[in-house]
Order: C-alpha cells, then structure tokens, then sequence
C-alpha cells in the first residue's frame, strides 16, 4: 500500500489531532476563560490525512475560536468540520457552530446569550439547535503570587435553553423542541512558570425542564502541556450520559482524545 509523503507530513504535524465528535453536550468552559487580552484573539486547528493503493481514504478537518473582549462584553465563537471518504464514498461528516455574547454585571457576575448549531447526518443528527440564556457566577479566585505557586479559578452556572432536533430513529424521521435547564460547574488550576502544565475539570447537568426522566450530563477533565508559547499539547477525558438516547445507541459514552493547538 503507498502512502504520499505529503500526507505523511501533514499528518505527522498534527498526529495527536482528533476530530470533535458531535455529542449532546459540548464542553467550551476550558477555552472561553484564555486570553482575556481586549480586542480580537483566537487560534485554529486543522488535520489532514491520506490513502491511496488498495483503499483510498481522505480525512480532514479544520475548527477555529475567535474572541472578542472588552471590559464589559465578551464575544466567543467557535467552529468545526470535519469530513471522511472512504473509496469514493462519504463516511462521515460534521459541523459545529457556537457563539455566545457576555454581558459582565459585576466582578463575579455575567449574563450570557448563545446559539449553537450542529449537524452529524451519519451518527443520525441532521439538526440540532439551541438558543438560550443564563447567569455565571465566579465563586472561587485563588491569584499566583510570590508565596502560591497555584492559581485556581472556579465558576457555576445557571440557565435555560430551547433545544430543537431533527435526527433519524430506527429509519424514522423525528423532529422534537423542548425546553432544558442548563447547570454546570468548571474548575480551572495552573502551576506557576511561563510554560507551566493546567488541568481542569467539568460537570454539566441538563434536565427537560417538562420531563424528570430526561437528563443528559457531561464529566469532562482535560490536561495542557505547553511545547512553546504560541504551541500547546492537550489531552482530554470525557464522559456522556443520556437517560434517553436513540435506539441501539448505550446511555453512557466514554472517550479520550489529544489534540495540538496553535494559538496566535
């Protein structure tokens, strides 16, 4: 089987570069708290890689986050796609959209809007939408002074979605709109030094706010290695629950990826 050297190179680049799967819950508590800086920053990612010989395989993606920050609003928007073909034929395709505006009340206290889009036709999901609102309170602050060699921030959040989904069941078309709370804890902690490791840990829980049986949640801790200031290694845990998933899909989804990053 011959492989091009420019696939191999590409791929090598970003070799620990894994594709966002689409899942109910999307973690973005990690990204939205970097680079506080006012004005417009942000980074993007990309992956590519190759077949040819007995099977032909292509795979690429590419996603971005663009922020922009004043002292009173916040702008985070996040994008994804990701595509798979596999002897001419499509195996896998997927989009994501997100953006969310804060409004910041107080030192401790914002209010946020956003909207999320995502699209996954082969794992069943030909559309789901979300808009929403909510409060975020920022309930521990441990500063990295001359005498702590840790910092440690921590946020809890409170709020309201309506959630519209078009998705394939057992071949059947089904499209439903309901109404979610959205509640979720994020714990941030960074070691003194310019290239010093963080790590961070999540949980979110949303209920149908019209149907108790109805819970999905999210566990998600992540690792990040800085390699240099503007090139950064990650490695993520993540854990999905669905009290009520799609037929033939289990309840609980476990998974780990790593991820190189370049931020500019």
């Amino acid at each position: 089987m011959r492989h091009f050297p420019i696939h191999k190179l590409i791929a090598a680049s970003v070799l620990f570069l894994l594709p966002i799967f689409s899942h109910a819950i999307t973690n973005i508590e990690k990204e939205r708290t970097q680079k506080i800086e006012a004005g417009w920053n942000g980074h993007v990612h990309f992956k590519f890689s190759g077949k040819d010989g007995n099977n032909e395989e292509t795979d690429w993606g590419i996603g971005s986050h663009i922020r922009w920050n004043n002292q009173d609003y916040k702008w985070l928007n996040w994008y994804s796609r990701d595509y798979e073909r596999n002897n001419g034929y499509r195996t896998d395709d997927q989009t994501f959209l997100h953006t969310r505006l804060i409004q910041n009340h107080q030192q401790t206290l914002a209010a946020e809007y956003f909207l999320q889009y995502q699209q996954s036709p082969f794992a069943g999901l030909k559309r789901r939408l979300l808009i929403g609102s909510g409060l975020r309170w920022h309930n521990l602050h441990i500063a990295n002074t001359d005498g702590n060699s840790l910092s440690a921030d921590g946020f809890q959040g409170i709020g309201v979605f309506q959630e519209q989904v078009r998705e394939v069941d057992l071949g059947t078309t089904q499209v439903e709109q309901r109404y979610r709370a959205n509640l979720y804890s994020h714990w941030l902690y960074q070691a003194a030094g310019e290239r010093a490791i963080s790590t961070s840990a999540t949980l979110y829980l949303q209920p149908d706010i019209n149907n108790s049986d109805d819970v999905k949640a999210l566990f998600q801790a992540q690792l990040t290695l800085p390699i240099s200031e503007q090139l950064h290694l990650q490695w993520k845990w993540q854990s999905n629950w669905d009290s009520r998933p799609p037929s033939g899909v289990s309840k609980e989804v476990h998974e780990t990826k790593m991820q190189l990053k370049y931020s500019f």
